[in-house]
């Protein structure tokens, strides 16, 4: 199982690498370029559904019963000691965004993304950390 996460891990250092060359350096640059709008949002999309594979595969390996949500299977990884509580906290609402970008629940508010990208690639940046720390 643990190349399994490793895997996962791999390829979303990949993914928050190409984000990070992806985002515009301005809110006015990325909110008139559809196409990169679309990249960005598909990326978002992919690095947090591979967090979310992660986590229930780690949930699973510790024979743990599955999360009842994206949002609370990042709270599981508290009590197995795999992340911090203030972090788990502050990286689950991040499966909002998934949420939105998938399912189209509303219009998807371009500003919201992309004030968010920083956060989300520090946060996705640091849940690699702790999880590689953890196998």
């Amino acid at each position: 199982m643990d190349e399994i996460i490793i895997n996962k891990l791999i390829k979303m250092e990949e993914y928050l690498g190409e984000l990070e060359k992806f985002k515009p350096k301005s809110y006015k640059k990325y909110e008139n370029d559809q196409l990169t709008r679309y990249a960005v949002e598909r990326l978002v999309q992919l690095i947090i559904d591979l967090a979310l594979d992660v986590n229930n595969t780690l949930i699973k390996k510790s024979d743990k019963y599955p999360a009842q949500d994206y949002f609370s299977s990042f709270l599981e990884l508290i009590d197995l000691r795999i992340l911090p509580e203030e972090f788990a906290r502050e990286i689950a609402p991040s499966t909002g965004i998934r949420n939105r970008l998938v399912h189209e629940y509303e219009k998807i508010n371009d500003k919201i993304v992309y004030l968010n990208l920083d956060k989300i690639i520090k946060y996705y940046l640091d849940y690699i950390k702790y999880v590689n720390k953890n196998l």
